[in-house]
């Protein structure tokens, strides 16, 4: 469902980034054979408010950065992921606490992420 989020408040799609990101954690099940399209949807569905907020006026992924505390782990997964660029120190470390100590898939991502940003195949925008 494509939703149009220029018309929402910042706070709106934080709150959405935030309810896609339990969802798309909720979706993991790798013994669903469904379970990777539902969980590809969230990706892109979150991909389409990070990209809302990053592009209003001064970047309003800041907003996300709070999340970076929340108690679910895939919201701090993909909080970290998608404000690297702009508190990356912070982010960097979520996400090493996530390779370190959370189950699959994301301690998966966590060091896939850190480990592409490193070795220089990802840059951060």
């Amino acid at each position: 469902m494509k939703r149009n989020l220029s018309r929402l408040s910042d706070e709106a799609p934080r709150d959405l980034f935030e309810t896609l990101a339990i969802k798309q954690g909720d979706a993991w099940a790798p013994e669903d054979p469904k379970a990777l399209w539902r969980y590809e949807k969230f990706y892109f569905e979150i991909v389409d408010v990070v990209k809302e907020l990053q592009s209003r006026p001064g970047d309003a992924r800041r907003i996300l950065i709070p999340l970076l505390e929340h108690e679910n782990l895939q919201v701090r997964l993909k909080t970290a992921t998608n404000v690297f660029a702009l508190v990356p120190e912070q982010a960097r470390r979520t996400l090493q606490s996530l390779r370190e100590s959370a189950a699959a898939p994301v301690f998966f991502e966590a060091g896939s992420f850190l480990g592409a940003v490193d070795r220089g195949m990802y840059v951060p925008t």
